[in-house]
């Protein structure tokens, strides 16, 4: 069960990633095709972010169904297979979710630089010059 609550906190971190990069203020000041631009890459982050999040509740119903089929009379050789597919699919989840916390640090980054960007303009300094 600890697999379960880990694999479950995982999925509402991840759930927290979603809503934050499809805020509509990722999008950078400027002309449409800045925005245009922009999207398309939080568009991209947000279905791989998709994907992810269905391999941990891909892994979490192998787990839970794990558990109802050891307690039936199914074969051992099925339920071994069972075993290993929710063993691979845990595994792969965990190891995807090393790429989230640079992830975050870069999107955090994004957003400091998009307001000190939006600061200087508000002050009449050229973004050039820094």
């Amino acid at each position: 069960m600890i697999i379960v609550t880990v694999l479950s906190v995982f999925a509402g971190f991840l759930v927290a990633i979603v809503t934050i990069l499809g805020d509509p203020t990722m999008i950078p000041d400027g002309t449409w095709r800045t925005a245009e631009v922009r999207r398309e890459n939080i568009e991209a982050s947000l279905i791989r972010h998709g994907w992810l999040f269905i391999v941990y509740l891909l892994a979490i119903g192998c787990l839970f169904s794990g558990i109802l089929i050891e307690k039936s009379s199914v074969s051992a050789c099925f339920k071994l297979w069972f075993e290993r597919i929710y063993l691979f699919l845990g595994i792969f989840s965990f190891l995807l979710t090393f790429a989230l916390p640079s992830m975050l640090l870069k999107m955090q980054m994004a957003r400091l630089d998009a307001e000190i960007e939006r600061r200087r303009r508000s002050a009449g300094i050229d973004a050039g010059k820094k």
